[in-house]
């Protein structure tokens, strides 16, 4: 199968949606000779700093000589940035392989009166039968949304990490914070230890669940966290991540995990998006994936903390099914100059919405529809009707976030540029 026509099939399952459930993935593994069992795996859900701490561990472990695999989601330019394997996205080639091997499981299960998988369910057979084909010792498995009837937890892993629990997802999981922190608590599995830096009710919740399957839980801050250890991952709220992978590390107990290499790999893990600093002719530009009112809150700490006197403007794009009120409320200050974009993605929020949501906290805020055009305003202080061009010089911080469909598109577009 060749690439495009790989993407093609790829893309067509998207019609399918979110359908949560194991029954599919199941099936779909079992024709694949279940490869989630040939290797050890880490599982990691929570509301923020999944992506953070799943690089974490996968750089941990393949400092200390481990080969890992990494499934994580979504991508941010190219669906192959989801399946790494030693840090190495997988190659093109076998991409189309992988697609190839399932599309032709799929095919048999539809003909054969079966409902089709999902194109996450997909991805995650596709993952799971390429860390098993290239022989790694672990694989870092990212839950795509919630924990208990995702489709990642077909798997035993060695330990099951629950970064934090807060608002998001809430239609899917239970429409409460508590049902939100029973999805993630479903991939605890008996006697198998558990990390968690969650609080307040969501961690009773957990703890509720670790205890009736006789799961070791270990509870983490960022007091946690080993001074010495310099973080490349920037943003306040990574010493919280980082508490939570050495932890789990830690636990699998493996000879070649030792303080020295965790420190290494923590110096040198890199994850895109998530207060990624640019500096492109002299302006100081700052990508973030926050996405939520979690997320909200901690890129204002981080930007407070380390840039607190400078102006800042903002590129803004956020999913409509998102609490985009409470992620204005906690982001942005009254000084902050904002404009307003549409992410790619069909969920996207009618920027003219929001751009009147932020106008009533008295916020400088201007729609634009198209991104290429947002971004070219946001960069080069060229505002449209109500024209923001008055934090535009080398002092001002520029600052996208919201999505991360937005955010790879400006990825790139900076690449382009720098």
């Amino acid at each position: 199968m060749n690439h495009i026509k790989a993407i093609d099939f790829l893309e067509s399952l998207n019609a399918f949606g979110i359908k949560p459930g194991l029954e599919r993935i199941t099936r779909l593994l079992a024709a694949l000779g279940t490869p989630q069992s040939k290797y050890k795996t880490i599982h990691v859900a929570g509301t923020n700093g999944k992506g953070s701490v799943c690089a974490m561990l996968s750089k941990i472990l393949s400092t200390a000589g481990l080969k890992v695999g990494l499934f994580t989601s979504p991508h941010l330019i190219d669906y192959r940035e989801r399946i790494k394997i030693d840090d190495v996205m997988i190659k093109p080639s076998d991409f189309d392989d992988e697609i190839g091997r399932v599309k032709k499981i799929i095919d048999e299960i539809v003909a054969d009166g079966g409902e089709s998988p999902t194109q996450f369910e997909a991805l995650t057979a596709m993952a799971l039968d390429y860390c098993s084909r290239n022989g790694v010792k672990y694989a870092v498995i990212e839950v795509g949304l919630g924990g208990l009837l995702d489709s990642t937890n077909v798997i035993t892993p060695a330990v099951s990490v629950i970064t934090n629990v807060g608002w998001d997802h809430a239609d899917r999981c239970g429409g409460t914070l508590e049902g939100i922190a029973r999805h993630k608590a479903g991939i605890i599995k008996k006697n198998i230890p558990v990390v968690t830096a969650a609080r307040g009710e969501p961690l009773r919740i957990i703890e509720e669940a670790a205890k009736k399957l006789s799961a070791p839980l270990y509870v983490v801050d960022e007091n946690n966290f080993i001074p010495p250890v310099r973080l490349n991952l920037k943003g306040e709220y990574q010493r919280e991540n980082a508490a939570v992978a050495i932890k789990a590390a830690e636990l699998l107990n493996e000879p070649s995990i030792t303080p020295t290499i965790i420190a290494d790999a923590l110096e040198h893990v890199q994850w895109a998006g998530r207060f990624e600093i640019f500096s492109i002719d002299g302006r100081t530009i700052i990508i973030d994936g926050a996405h939520n009112p979690d997320g909200a809150r901690a890129l204002r700490q981080s930007l407070d903390a380390q840039f607190p006197d400078r102006p800042r403007k903002f590129l803004f794009g956020v999913l409509g099914d998102k609490d985009f009120d409470t992620m204005i409320d906690v982001l942005f200050r009254p000084s902050d100059e904002v404009i307003v974009t549409r992410p790619n993605s069909e969920r996207a929020a009618d920027p003219s919405v929001v751009c009147r949501r932020l106008k009533c906290n008295s916020i400088r805020a201007e729609p634009i529809e198209n991104l290429n055009d947002a971004f070219n305003a946001w960069i080069e202080g060229k505002g449209g009707n109500d024209t923001i061009e008055g934090n535009g010089g080398n002092d001002t911080i520029l600052i996208a976030a919201g999505s991360l469909y937005m955010i790879g598109a400006v990825r790139k577009q900076l690449g382009m540029r720098n």
